[in-house]
């Protein structure tokens, strides 16, 4: 009858396209995601820039191999720190670990402070040792301590004092440091782990990086007398059940070695040996903007 509609050509007209409230909708989703998306590609750009916007601080580390010196804290007659365990025994553990990880990494030249363990040396005996060696880098590894019944733990690290030759490259080998300790479990003390020591006389103040002025005071001899980026790290207490059972037994010096060497690796910028399996990289930049919000919309209207 010429007064009825056809129903079938009723519902092909409504399945013909999306309503004006769909593709409102899918438009506003478009529009967020775009949002979010150039909000997201300015903070990838910016990441890892200062405050004044200029690239972050590198070293300049040539091309390897790189000599790389190891020193472990005290020995000899001079146990150092004692609690749970020995100092100069927990030091020497934990660089035999990282000398060993270095020796198996073609990228590395690992050299020691001393011949033996057991040879008592001053810092500065030691020092002038070093620097018969020529390295690029030193780390200098130690162990914290706290008077008894104290609950301190955690790590913290000392790099050349600001207005030192090496003090940038120090401060950023010590970022690493810390970094690595942390993503191993470590608590970091103070500011991000990172700390400076300046005597005054025999009485010795801690300051924390934040602290960026120049002073006359000096530093741990070590840090004061090589002719190399140098960082002195406190691992552990060894007055703490807790940190030494996590970064001071056998195989928490083998924690903190394998933290010091990827940090050492990050410094120079060559990769782990038997780094574990990570996730699939993300695509190249280039593909990520091609996959950008006008894809999305092209898939959208592709849907449509």
């Amino acid at each position: 009858m010429a007064g009825r509609s056809n129903p079938g050509h009723s519902r092909r007209r409504r399945q013909g396209g999306p309503s004006t409230a769909t593709v409102i909708g899918l438009l506003v989703c478009v529009v967020c995601f775009s949002a979010a998306f150039f909000l997201w590609k300015a903070a990838l750009f910016g990441f890892g820039r200062n405050e004044s916007g200029e690239e972050p601080f590198r070293p300049v580390v040539g091309d390897p191999p790189y000599r790389v010196c190891i020193d472990a804290g005290h020995g000899g007659s001079d146990p150092g720190a004692r609690g749970v365990v020995e100092e100069k025994e927990m030091t020497a553990q934990t660089s035999e670990a990282l000398l060993a990880l270095l020796e198996a990494d073609p990228n590395y030249i690992p050299l020691r402070s001393r011949e033996s363990y057991d040879v008592t040396a001053k810092p500065s005996e030691r020092a002038e040792a070093i620097n018969a060696q020529s390295p690029q880098l030193l780390l200098s590894i130690h162990g914290n301590s706290a008077p008894e019944g104290s609950t301190a733990a955690g790590f913290e690290c000392y790099p050349s004092v600001p207005g030192r030759t090496w003090h940038q490259e120090s401060y950023y080998f010590a970022q690493q440091l810390a970094q690595g300790m942390q993503a191993a479990g470590a608590k970091l003390r103070g500011h991000g782990g990172i700390r400076y020591i300046y005597y005054q006389g025999e009485v010795k103040q801690l300051v924390e990086s934040t602290h960026t002025e120049v002073r006359d005071e000096r530093s741990f001899t070590l840090l004061e007398d090589v002719n190399c980026p140098a960082v002195l790290a406190e691992q552990c207490f060894v007055t703490s059940e807790e940190d030494v059972a996590q970064f001071g037994s056998e195989e928490g010096c083998k924690t903190v070695a394998r933290a010091y060497y990827e940090a050492i690796c990050a410094y120079f910028g060559t990769q782990p040996l038997d780094t574990p399996q990570r996730l699939p990289k993300p695509a190249p930049m280039t593909e990520r903007r091609r996959r950008g919000p006008l894809f999305l919309i092209f898939i959208i209207f592709r849907i449509m």
